[in-house]
């Protein structure tokens, strides 16, 4: 039996075509590009084992909805002789994510985290909105670099980590595109270097800049923009938690007004 595809003309369609574009065009050079500016970067850039880290790209793009923008995707990983080590890339920036890493069942913490501390408390359905991070690529800590040495010492480690905030300003093209695909209604950044790099907002005090209100951000066009706490420093500080919280409450009210 023959299939005929005869709507590839229909809005739809042209938008999956946009998104695809996005996707191929993100996965094949922004390693390449990001390196040009952050040439600390080794190349190549892999895991212990020898796998390539690649950029992490965004499955979840319902467009003209709600846009969240986290930092830096996590990476799957096994404990060999008692050492947490990263092996692998996340398959979608926040997936769902549960396995074995050879000791215990490790699940993605800042997507369970979203479930159950960010999405119900502001009426936000994940599977209808674009969930992507401003960095693509894992990020090596020393913590991990010091792991990694015992398992693979030929190889060479770079505390990708610490230039954290260089690679996001040097991601920002790649943010920019995918923003103008996406055409949100309202974006939603998740942690500091997130919120200050996107928003070009250096001086505002945490506190004010993680509260929850929305703004305005000019980059082709005007959107609308709010900034929260990231879930990882909602789990090691209380007072960011009680920050949070309230930030959350504070947006979810301006969601329902969308």
């Amino acid at each position: 039996m023959t299939y005929y595809l005869d709507t590839l003309n229909t809005e739809e369609n042209m938008d999956n075509r946009e998104i695809l574009k996005f996707q191929k065009e993100c996965y094949s050079n922004y390693i390449q590009d990001i390196k040009i500016e952050v040439p600390e970067i080794p190349n190549p850039y892999v895991y212990p084992d020898g796998n390539p880290i690649r950029p992490v790209i965004p499955t979840n793009t319902t467009q003209e909805t709600i846009m969240l923008i986290g930092a830096f995707p996590s990476a799957r990983f096994e404990r060999r002789n008692g050492l947490l080590i990263p092996v692998g890339d996340n398959l979608s920036p926040f997936g769902h994510g549960e396995y074995f890493d050879g000791s215990n069942i490790r699940i993605q913490a800042s997507r369970d985290s979203l479930d159950k501390n960010y999405f119900p408390q502001l009426g936000i359905a994940p599977n209808k909105i674009w969930i992507t991070d401003l960095v693509k690529v894992y990020l090596y800590p020393d913590k991990h670099i010091k792991n990694c040495k015992v398992v693979s010492p030929d190889i060479q480690y770079v505390n990708t980590h610490k230039l954290f905030a260089k690679i996001a300003k040097a991601s920002m093209g790649w943010m920019r595109k995918e923003i103008q695909v996406c055409r949100p209604k309202l974006i939603i950044t998740l942690g500091e270097i997130a919120a200050r790099t996107i928003s070009g907002n250096k001086s505002t005090p945490n506190e004010e800049l993680l509260n929850g209100e929305v703004r305005e951000l000019e980059l082709d066009s005007i959107y609308k923009i709010s900034h929260l706490g990231h879930p990882e420093i909602r789990r090691i500080n209380k007072k960011w938690d009680e920050i949070t919280i309230n930030a959350i409450n504070h947006l979810a009210i301006e969601i329902n007004k969308l």
